[in-house]
């Protein structure tokens, strides 16, 4: 029993030294960049014409480099929207049946802001291209699919409601 309370206290003080490294880490000054080499301003006219790699070998701290898309860049996210809420409710389905490329028009509530709502299926394996209009208003098209009774759902960030939906 003593060896173990011996082996859970030496571990508690090296978890309070890395605890203290840490702070301690967390308080030092940033170091000082050196000092920036004047350029001399060049004929832009000229420079566009060379368009040649730069020689400069990258900087250290200047982060990782990526050729990738930024996701504040990417198109499914919402800036500044709040999507937060209850699930989106469908109250209405116009026309309540259709074939392959007809255009259906979902109506109801709590869609949120245009692009709170993430997709439009119909039915399992049967995801939609669809606009959101605004808040209680969403145009699709009925995708390929089989004949049948399908579920039209609609998915928000916070659930999903869906309605019945005969593809001709």
């Amino acid at each position: 029993m003593i060896s173990v309370m011996r082996v859970v206290g030496a571990l508690a003080a090296v978890a309070f030294a890395g605890q203290l490294s840490l702070a301690m880490a967390a308080d030092e000054e940033p170091k000082k960049e050196a000092p920036k080499k004047e350029v001399p301003k060049k004929d832009k006219k000229k420079e566009k014409a060379k368009a040649a790699p730069s020689d400069e070998a990258p900087q250290p701290g200047g982060g990782i480099q990526s050729n990738k898309a930024k996701a504040s860049e990417s198109p499914r996210l919402t800036k500044g929207k709040s999507c937060s809420g209850d699930s989106p409710k469908i109250k209405k389905v116009t026309p309540d049946e259709g074939k392959q490329g007809d255009k259906v028009t979902i109506t109801g509530e709590r869609f949120g802001e245009p692009g709170c709502i993430s997709g439009v299926s119909f039915g399992p394996g049967s995801p939609a291209k669809f606009t959101q209009v605004d808040g209680q208003t969403i145009t699709t098209t009925v995708p390929e699919g089989k004949k049948g009774v399908e579920f039209l759902t609609v998915t928000g960030f916070t659930g999903q409601d869906t309605k019945p939906f005969l593809r001709k």
